[in-house]
């Protein structure tokens, strides 16, 4: 995959911070609204869009789909089991096999692959168990360092921190790698954390848990993944604080003044309003969402697949039998 990123071109460091902002939004949009919604249905075309051509071209082989959508419930279980103050129940574990079953046949990833890919699955939970370990398996299998995964990681990890000390980039790297299994780690030729930032970061994630567990008040509100309503005065939407680079943050005293503002100031990072236009203060569009050469482009072919999951069945479980009605799975 890190080939493809290098052959688009658009993987670069001018061009990293919104590709990487671009992608977390996709995924925040179908992971926080409802199936049967717009942005959702929105979100899930313009990524079957961006990823059709690469797909009828072979570039991006069903295998590397079916990995792409399986690495969501490995992080996710991953991080449950290793970071937070308990691990997820069995029916937590099944719900997020029914999401991810959901959206990998929105999104047409076949699934024949996976062990019960012809019978069927019992249930959420054995869906995500049995995908989560193809997973795995599947990096251990394939993933080898290669030069564009270098050029990947300097353009998404390095140049995070460009301008500060090299020890400091080093660092980051160790951080990195110290979250990922020596598979993956050593596929992108990221350095192995020592004894010291593993056992730095060790010890405050055990404290983390110590203190939700224990001394932390429940929410009073549920976590905001995106902005419910776009903004009244473009239309659009705005997205929350996120790195160095203020994309699709609205320009306001808060977001220019604030703590957070100031510790980006503080590591020589840009503010909303900062060069024009260029971060897209006014906010996001999902039809559009995407690299450059792309945007305006695809709309017919969202348009036929919003038709189609608005004409789909989505009511039940996906893995009753008879689930989905009449309708089929479409082709990307």
């Amino acid at each position: 995959m890190s080939k493809l990123f290098a052959v688009t071109g658009q993987h670069t460091r001018r061009n990293a911070g919104k590709r990487a902002v671009d992608t977390e939004i996709l995924l925040r949009e179908v992971h926080h609204n409802g199936r049967d919604s717009d942005r959702y249905m929105k979100a899930v075309a313009r990524m079957n869009y961006l990823h059709s051509r690469y797909r009828k071209a072979g570039k991006i082989i069903d295998e590397d789909m079916l990995h792409t959508l399986g690495s969501g419930i490995v992080e996710t279980f991953r991080i449950m089991e290793t970071e937070e103050w308990r691990i997820l129940t069995k029916e937590e574990k099944c719900a997020i096999g029914v999401f991810y079953k959901s959206l990998g046949d929105d999104l047409g990833v076949p699934l024949g692959g996976l062990p019960s890919g012809q019978e069927g699955w019992e249930d959420g939970e054995h869906f995500a168990r049995e995908l989560r370990d193809w997973t795995v398996g599947y990096e251990s299998r394939v993933a080898r360092f290669v030069g564009t995964n270098d050029q990947y990681v300097r353009v998404y990890v390095d140049s995070a921190l460009e301008g500060m000390p090299r020890g400091v980039r080093i660092l980051l790297r160790k951080a990195v790698g110290f979250e990922l299994d020596d598979v993956m780690r050593s596929a992108l030729g990221l350095e192995k954390a020592g004894m010291l930032v593993r056992t730095t970061m060790t010890s405050i994630k055990s404290i983390r848990k110590i203190l939700l567990r224990h001394f932390h008040l429940p929410r009073y509100s549920p976590v905001k993944a995106v902005h419910e309503n776009p903004n009244p005065k473009s239309g659009l939407f705005n997205f929350f604080p996120n790195g160095l680079q203020p994309w699709y943050l609205e320009k306001s005293f808060w977001t220019t003044w604030g703590p957070s503002a100031l510790f980006v100031r503080a590591l020589g990072g840009r503010l909303p309003g900062s060069q024009g236009d260029r971060f897209h203060p006014q906010g996001y569009d999902l039809m559009t969402i995407g690299p450059q050469p792309q945007q305006g482009k695809g709309l017919e072919d969202m348009a036929t697949t919003m038709e189609f999951l608005r004409a789909r069945n989505v009511s039940g479980c996906p893995f009753h039998k008879g689930y989905g009605g009449k309708a089929e799975t479409p082709v990307f």
